[in-house]
């Protein structure tokens, strides 16, 4: 019989900001101007951050429970409004004159609390998932409402975003199955279905509502509904972003005094607002700052060694790495591997090198960690071709192949059963990659042994719900020739994202 030692608690070095919300307020506790983010930490729970706007000096304030998510409101300078998933769809409410969290609510059979509006009748209003339901809270009575399902397709589990600024209406998105808008009606609770399927608003004005789909922009009549002629409406569409030096558009929100602010991965600026509309895309040169409080620890996703004795790893959510001294106790976190939001899955040190894959864009990444960080100007880490938005997440993490290239398995854009496999070549950095090996089948996991990777599949997908009507497979995989053999595991049985191969044997989990 085989003897284990004791497992010992060793350190928490995952430590990272996922913000995925930002307002701003005029703070009744001491009428400052302050920026206001509100963080996600997996695994653990999260936070909003206070930054004042002169100072730059921050606070921190943990929420009651839930991991944090994307809604946040900003309701009259009295109340912030909270949004969190992933298990259960919270809401909170921060007293801003006390500084005191309300009791908080619960959205019954709902995991996430998505983007957050106020409506023309000063009630927060917020879509969810997996219910695709609209919520509605009223600030004054303290009280949350399912209003009901947005879209008539059981099968669409999303509802996001929502916009709040059309008097009489909120307007929602919905997805992923099938895909549209529709305006929910406060008074009557109806809903009136307009815009074209994938479409998201844009900006709502007193004359206008715009949509953008594949960055074809459309109006809309806010009173009606009926689509409008353009007649000039394009060049009056504002932008919520600044260009980066990197030449990448980074929203932003406005404050006072004619400036903006905005974040990105661990960092935030605030700099003066274009002075025109075109200088929104004249690549600005902003000082990115830290986020000045401490972050939280959060759930570590990924953990490989390299040759030196540190341990890396990336976070559970948060589009960072970080590295762990064993020996001393010292730990790093970094900040932006690239420039989509998500996280690291895959990670496979070459020689002294960290290869990365990455959820959402499907971006790979090299980082030399003997070189000074400037993923900003894509020169260390270096994104390399993505294979998005055909494959986007890399759920089957990274291996290091009989053939010397790192091969990730992938599951594939939201809305859509499929996935494939993408392979490194450590000394080019060129990618390839193979869309639905076996179709419609998302890769759970993968492995190698010195001949063949092998794949496991799954009937998942992103947006969608899990198929179990089909079987998943064992995939073996020939570099130079493709799939050679595939094994057709028991029906109704989900492979699991665990699978290795041993001395010329190959183990997966099925089922459970």
């Amino acid at each position: 019989m085989l003897e284990y030692s004791r497992c010992s608690y060793a350190a928490q070095p995952c430590k990272n900001f996922n913000i995925l919300g930002h307002t701003s307020i005029l703070d009744p506790w001491d009428g400052r101007e302050k920026y206001v983010l509100s963080s996600f930490a997996l695994g653990g729970t999260g936070m909003i951050v206070f930054i004042d706007t002169l100072t730059g000096e921050g606070e921190s304030f943990v929420l009651p429970v839930g991991n944090g998510a994307w809604g946040i409101v900003n309701w009259h300078d009295e109340k912030l409004i909270i949004g969190t998933c992933v298990d259960q769809a919270y809401l909170h409410v921060f007293d801003l004159q006390s500084r005191t969290w309300l009791e908080t609510l619960e959205s019954k059979g709902e995991s996430y609390f998505w983007q957050m509006t106020i409506g023309s009748d000063d009630k927060v209003y917020g879509g969810t998932y997996p219910g695709c339901s609209l919520m509605q809270y009223d600030p004054v009575s303290h009280t949350l409402v399912n209003l009901g399902k947005v879209s008539d397709n059981e099968k669409n589990l999303y509802s996001r975003p929502v916009w709040g600024e059309v008097p009489g209406y909120i307007l929602v998105a919905y997805g992923f199955d099938t895909k549209g808008l529709k305006a929910y009606h406060i008074d009557s609770g109806t809903y009136l279905e307009f815009g074209t399927p994938g479409a998201m608003v844009r900006e709502i004005t007193e004359d206008y509502i715009c949509t953008v789909d594949n960055d074809e922009l459309a109006f809309y009549d806010p009173r009606t509904f009926e689509l409008l002629e353009d007649n000039g409406l394009s060049e009056r569409v504002a932008k919520n972003w600044v260009t980066l030096p990197n030449g990448q558009r980074n929203p932003v929100i406005r404050l006072k005094q004619g400036r903006v602010a905005g974040f990105r991965g661990q960092d935030y600026f605030i700099i003066d607002a274009p002075a025109c509309r075109d200088d929104h895309d004249k690549p600005l040169d902003i000082e990115l700052k830290r986020i000045p409080v401490e972050a939280p620890e959060t759930e570590i996703f990924t953990l490989v060694p390299d040759r030196l004795g540190n341990l890396w790893g990336a976070s559970g959510f948060g589009q960072t790495i970080f590295r762990y001294n064993p020996a001393t106790g010292e730990s790093v976190n970094f900040s932006s591997v690239c420039n989509h939001g998500g996280e690291v899955y895959g990670m496979v040190f070459v020689g002294d090198r960290l290869f990365m894959a990455s959820y959402v864009g499907g971006d790979h990444t090299v980082y030399d960690p003997s070189r000074p960080w400037d993923q900003l100007n894509n020169i260390n880490p270096r994104t390399l071709r993505s294979v998005g938005p055909d494959l986007i997440r890399p759920e089957g993490r990274s291996v290091l192949g009989p053939d010397g290239g790192i091969w990730t398995g992938w599951s594939a854009n939201y809305g859509v059963y499929g996935g494939g496999l993408s392979r490194i070549d450590p000394d080019t950095l060129e990618v390839d990659s193979w869309y639905d090996p076996i179709p419609q089948m998302a890769v759970a996991g993968v492995t190698a042994d010195n001949k063949y990777v092998y794949f496991t599949t799954h009937g998942g997908a992103s947006g969608l719900a899990t198929r179990t009507d089909i079987s998943c497979h064992l995939g073996v995989w020939e570099p130079g020739t493709g799939l050679i053999h595939q094994e057709i595991l028991p029906a109704g049985k989900q492979a699991g994202y665990g699978v290795t191969a041993i001395d010329g044997r190959v183990a997966l989990g099925v089922g459970k």
